[in-house]
C-alpha cells in the first residue's frame, strides 16, 4: 500500500507539472489542479489494487484526471494529445478494471 500512495503521490506531482506547463490559461489551470488535490488517496488506492494488471504513472494520472471529471479537451491540452487519444485512453483503461468493479470515470 504504501508503494501505491507513493505513486499516486509522485503521479499527482508530474501531473502538476504538465499542468503548469500546458497552453491552458492561468485560471483553469488552478481550477483544474484544485479538481485534483480534492481526490481522496485512499480512493486512488483502492482504484489501483482493483486494476488486473499494473498501473503505470501514465496511467494513474490520466485516472487522476478522469475520477477528477475534467473535461476531455482539457486533458487532451494537459497531455498535449487529441482528445480521441483521451478517449482510447479511457476505453483502455477501463479494460484494466473486472466488469463489477464501479468505475468513478
Amino acid at each position: 500500500m504504501q508503494s501505491k500512495v507513493f505513486i499516486i503521490q509522485h503521479a499527482m506531482s508530474q501531473l502538476e507539472g504538465q499542468i503548469q506547463n500546458s497552453s491552458l490559461s492561468i485560471e483553469m489551470k488552478k481550477k483544474t489542479l484544485a479538481r485534483i488535490y480534492e481526490i481522496d488517496i485512499n480512493l486512488m488506492v483502492d482504484l489501483c489494487e482493483r486494476a488486473t494488471s499494473k498501473l503505470t504513472k501514465g496511467n494513474v494520472s490520466y485516472i487522476l484526471c478522469f475520477v477528477a471529471g475534467v473535461n476531455t479537451k482539457v486533458i487532451a491540452r494537459i497531455f498535449n494529445v487529441e482528445p480521441a487519444s483521451v478517449h482510447t485512453s479511457r476505453y483502455r483503461l477501463r479494460a484494466r478494471f473486472p466488469l463489477t468493479t464501479v468505475m468513478p470515470f
